[in-house]
């Protein structure tokens, strides 16, 4: 009987090529701390661009990122809401309470970096991310650390398997993100090769992907900590679709419920919570 078949993906990065992508991010939060609720309710679509451009003189590839385009809605506590588009920057808040965050919003808005890949692909710094936050509150600055974003992307890399692959392999990746002021997520997720599909004129190579366990921490934060998390993923699955002619992810789909019973530590008080988060993503790599 012939061995299966197999395949290996990598990322390239070819001098010259561009790329525009879409991506649409909602999440919904239904949440109580010590019987208060916390209920929040976020839209977000950004259009980003990337170009590879001329190698550095170690040889590592050089791709820069820019925002297009960025629009966001959020429904915070309280009965707040925040708006913000980047065709209209300027726009103030109907309620100066929510101005700082728009300010959040407009940096990310004009957001202009480098990435440097080494010969594996690997991110191993980020060039001008710092710039983007000049200007704004330290509490706010974090959301721009050349460090964390460098994790995060690479964590993202990471997920196609450097070996060769075939029909039905699986393997697992553990990921953190970050949900502001000092939130973390972290995550063990099982992806599965499921073989070629066709899209369009495209053969492109499916990967399918479940969240396995979740864990809710706070770091660096001097006034709480979180002293119990008893979260589960349900309704979880997602689905990369990866371009290996152009050695790129082709789109991203994916969707996690996060349920469950939390405690925080503040002051001395023990502060119960209940948790109801859903994820939802799609980004797709523009023709």
């Amino acid at each position: 009987v012939p061995a299966q078949a197999q395949v290996k993906l990598e990322h390239k990065y070819v001098e010259g090529t561009k790329q525009v992508v879409h991506t649409i991010l909602k999440i919904k939060q239904i949440a109580t701390i010590a019987g208060i609720g916390q209920d929040v309710e976020s839209d977000r679509f950004v259009i980003s661009s990337l170009e590879v451009g001329k190698p550095d003189d170690q040889g590592n590839a050089l791709v820069d990122h820019k925002t297009d385009k960025l629009s966001a809605t959020t429904k915070l506590p309280g009965g707040l809401t925040l708006s913000f588009d980047s065709d209209d920057p300027n726009k103030k808040a109907d309620n100066p309470a929510v101005e700082p965050f728009l300010d959040l919003l407009r940096a990310a808005a004009k957001s202009r970096f480098t990435t440097v890949h080494d010969k594996t692909g690997k991110i191993i710094r980020i060039n001008g991310l710092e710039k983007v936050a000049e200007g704004l509150p330290d509490a706010f600055k974090g959301e721009f650390n050349a460090e964390r974003s460098k994790k995060s992307a690479n964590q993202e890399l990471d997920i196609i398997p450097a070996d060769s692959i075939k029909v039905g392999d699986t393997w697992k990746r553990d990921s953190e993100m970050g949900l502001g002021g000092g939130q973390l997520m972290k995550f063990s997720t099982e992806y599965k090769y499921a073989g070629e599909v066709k899209v369009g004129d495209k053969t492109l190579h499916k990967i399918e992907s479940k969240t396995l366990t979740v864990v809710y921490s706070l770091e660096n934060n001097p006034n709480a900590s979180v002293s119990k998390s008893e979260l589960s993923p349900k309704d979880s699955g997602g689905v990369i679709l990866f371009d290996a002619n152009a050695g790129q992810v082709h789109s991203v789909k994916s969707k996690v419920q996060i349920l469950g019973d939390f405690e925080l530590s503040a002051g001395g008080m023990a502060l119960p919570g209940k948790l109801d988060l859903t994820f939802e993503g799609e980004t797709v790599r523009q023709p």
